[in-house]
């Protein structure tokens, strides 16, 4: 009968550990982190002043079942406040609570606290991904969930600009 020399039980060990280290140190993917936002990126809440984002990026991506799609994420004080998603493509594109809609537009107060869009549009007047510029203007309104009877709130006068797109 063989025996297996401990040798081979501590590469095995040490192994595992570089592994589960790599694992635990990759960042989520899914998680956007707030970038320095190359361009220009404001709105209007509720007919106030004229909101200038701190930070946003936009990724574009693609989905089997849908295909090319672009994300955008804007952040004021280091906290996500709005989030798009839509095809990346010039064109006015009606926002509504479900991607199929054209685009899904969501203003958020917090984590737990957000407006999904009920009408409205974002207008995509330059889209050229591989010069990495993206332009266009947006406005709408939007609810708290659930849909009916919740707080509502109106985004007006809006404008991006994105000269870098992750990929």
């Amino acid at each position: 009968m063989k025996t297996i020399p401990a040798s081979f039980f501590k590469i095995i060990g040490a192994c595992l550990f570089i592994s589960l280290t790599i694992a635990a140190c990759k960042k989520d993917s899914k998680t956007p982190t707030p970038a320095k936002t190359t361009g220009k990126f404001t709105f209007k809440l509720d007919g106030g002043a004229a909101i200038t984002v701190d930070s946003a990026n936009a990724t574009l991506y693609s989905v089997a079942a849908v295909g090319r799609m672009m994300d955008v994420y804007a952040y004021k004080g280091g906290v996500e406040i709005l989030e798009f998603h839509f095809a990346p493509t010039t064109g006015n594109k009606t926002a509504g609570t479900a991607l199929g809609t054209g685009a899904f537009l969501t203003y958020m107060e917090s984590p737990v606290l957000s407006f999904d869009s009920q009408s409205g549009s974002i207008n995509v007047t330059t889209c050229d991904t591989v010069g990495n510029k993206v332009e266009g203007d947006f406005s709408f309104v939007a609810k708290q969930y659930p849909y009916t009877g919740g707080t509502s709130k109106s985004i007006t006068e809006g404008h991006m600009v994105f000269t870098k797109i992750s990929k």
